[in-house]
């Protein structure tokens, strides 16, 4: 498969992405089915009702929920519950109906239960209902930098081109190979489901978003030529408007990380989701 070919069919597919996954972030007042982003506030349990004991986010749209952890300046994404959230009313349909329940539902809150069988467990009881107090509109700090750059992207800046929404392609030895391996960089960058990494340069943060996870870190810009990260000075060399190599140093040997502008104007949200469901 040529270069044209391989380009072609990820425009398709980011195409099928976008209407797939289909967020609008703030849903219609009428709907009962929560569609959003949403935070863990209370758990209710073996403890009774408490503050929600650990940072824990659901993504709801039409197409997928995806569930977000929070630990420290690291997320993790996850199709954990592989299900829609759509209002079910908040008793079961029989006595030995056990699949999860939504209510209390619209775009500011919902209530998830689920019947637990973990044994052991600090919070969740064994062969017991548990229930989760979700609420959209609160976030960590990191956590609001994520979700920024999870469903939007940061704009270019005139002044420091670096800004903005890049993706991961590959690793090259020499920057003096790129053209040759450019090709199979793609070819293998389109095959693979796991390969699908993104890093958004905003204003004041770097964050790296992967169907993995994702981390937030402070950035500082030394013009486009380099930019550094803690305490660690990172060079960039321009290889066109919208492709870039970044310096890596890995095992006493120095490789180019590869970077290519995301300009499809689909969100790393519908890009990551596409790949999280169809694995």
């Amino acid at each position: 498969m040529n270069l044209t070919n391989i380009l072609m069919n990820r425009a398709t597919k980011l195409l099928l992405a976008a209407a797939f996954i289909s967020l609008p972030i703030v849903a219609s007042a009428q709907t009962k089915n929560p569609r959003g982003i949403y935070k863990m506030t209370a758990f209710i349990g073996k403890m009774g009702e408490v503050k929600a004991p650990f940072e824990q986010y659901k993504i709801c749209t039409d197409s997928v929920t995806l569930m977000v952890s929070e630990r420290a300046a690291f997320f993790s994404i996850s199709d954990n519950d592989h299900r829609v959230f759509n209002y079910t009313g908040e008793q079961p349909k029989s006595e030995g109906d056990k699949s999860p329940l939504i209510y209390d539902s619209d775009d500011k809150q919902f209530k998830l239960k689920w019947w637990s069988t973990y044994t052991n467990h600090i919070h969740f009881p064994q062969n017991n209902w548990c229930i989760e107090k979700y609420e959209s509109g609160q976030y960590t700090e990191m956590s609001k930098v994520f979700f920024d750059a999870l469903t939007g992207a940061a704009e270019v800046d005139i002044n420091n081109p670096l800004t903005g929404t890049w993706r991961f392609i590959g690793y090259v030895d020499e920057l003096r190979d790129v053209k040759k391996v450019l090709p199979k960089l793609h070819e293998q960058y389109q095959r693979s489901k796991y390969f699908n990494c993104f890093i958004i340069f905003a204003p004041k943060d770097w964050t790296m978003l992967a169907t993995s996870g994702g981390a937030v870190d402070k950035i500082e810009y030394n013009g486009k030529k380099s930019y550094k990260v803690g305490n660690k000075t990172n060079q960039v060399k321009w290889l066109s408007k919208d492709r870039i190599a970044v310096e890596e140093h890995i095992d006493y040997r120095t490789d180019w990380m590869i970077l290519e502008r995301v300009t499809d104007g689909t969100t790393p949200l519908s890009h990551i989701a596409s790949q999280l469901i169809t694995r």
